[in-house]
């Protein structure tokens, strides 16, 4: 049964198969947007059809499946050491001395450390679903199709996660330009998150917290959220937006000190109270990162749909859709 099963993941690593106004409605389709974001909006982790039983545990016992299948559990099971990524000995370990193991690893390691981590595996599950173009990521290969991105670009076959292949005007002219627009990406995203959470809930709440206090409204004309577009910005005291640039200023200064090795995240801060990430296993976390970047992405357009709504239609969104904001009141 060891023969059967080694055959089985070189099969899995190195065969493949071929393979009011106008405005309003816009709102409403972004806002409706929003109930997709908690979900990863890449393609969905698929079990990998191949030709031949997988290993079923580390003691490479008989498959009773008839079919194998490339999947998180199964990297879990080959990083013995849970390392987070799978080196030459743990491939030996489970194929054998005979096994092409340098050649099983030429085909997964991308960036040539001589490891399989798991983004890179799950380039290997992408691959053998959708075939080795563009590392299986069909969103990459529409969109040189389509002209958003060059052939060469550092994207084509990138395993950096959420990668959707949209750079039309090829910003991401090499590796370290990409991780620094990743990090601003992260910046804006949560930020925007913040604040597509902040704008709604301050047109709710502020006017029953002003009343209660005995103290001034400080929501624009309308009740609508101070903003550069609604004004009101003027009625808030100046030492809130002093503290925000000192604390800002502060997280900036804590990033900019943080150790950028070959193993940095863009956008990791090593800010986790509760332990959603620290310690979870690597598919969680890069399903967490994933979550992460697609809430920023639609919370930037979430926030600047509100902007923009508000300016043009003068209404105050929580007015706007009252099913969506008011419901629950």
């Amino acid at each position: 049964h060891l023969r059967t099963e080694t055959k089985t993941l070189q099969a899995s690593l190195l065969e493949l198969n071929p393979i009011q106004t106008m405005f309003k409605p816009v709102f409403l389709l972004a806002t409706v947007g929003a109930a997709s974001a908690f979900a990863p909006i890449a393609l969905p982790t698929r079990a990998m059809t191949l030709r031949k039983p997988a290993i079923s545990s580390l003691a490479m016992q008989q498959a009773t499946a008839s079919k194998a299948q490339l999947t998180p559990e199964l990297f879990s099971k080959l990083d013995v050491d849970g390392s987070g990524s799978i080196d030459k000995e743990e491939l030996r370990s489970a194929l054998g001395n005979g096994a092409d193991v340098t050649s099983l690893l030429q085909r997964g390691d991308l960036n040539g450390d001589g490891e399989i981590d798991y983004a890179e595996y799950e380039r290997l599950m992408n691959m053998d679903f959708a075939g080795d173009e563009q590392g299986g990521n069909l969103y990459v290969r529409n969109a040189i199709k389509f002209g958003l991105l060059k052939p060469d670009s550092v994207l084509a076959d990138c395993v950096m996660v959420g990668n959707k292949g949209f750079d039309p005007l090829n910003c991401a002219t090499s590796a370290e330009a990409l991780d620094q627009y990743r990090e601003a990406e992260l910046k804006h995203g949560r930020l925007a998150m913040l604040a597509a959470a902040g704008w709604p809930v301050s047109e709710l709440v502020q006017p029953y917290l002003s009343k209660a206090l005995g103290l001034p409204d400080l929501l624009a004309a309308g009740e609508k959220a101070p903003s550069v577009l609604n004004g009101g910005l003027d009625k808030v005291n100046p030492l809130f937006f002093m503290g925000i640039i000192i604390f800002t200023a502060t997280v900036e200064s804590v990033a900019l000190k943080a150790s950028r090795g070959p193993d940095h995240v863009p956008g990791d801060l090593g800010f986790d109270p509760l332990g959603l990430y620290t310690g979870k296993d690597e598919p969680t976390k890069r399903d967490l990162e994933l979550k992460e970047l697609n809430n920023g992405r639609l919370a930037m357009l979430a926030i600047t749909a509100y902007a923009w709504n508000e300016f043009v239609t003068k209404v105050a969104v929580v007015n706007e859709t009252p099913f969506l904001f008011k419901s629950f009141l």
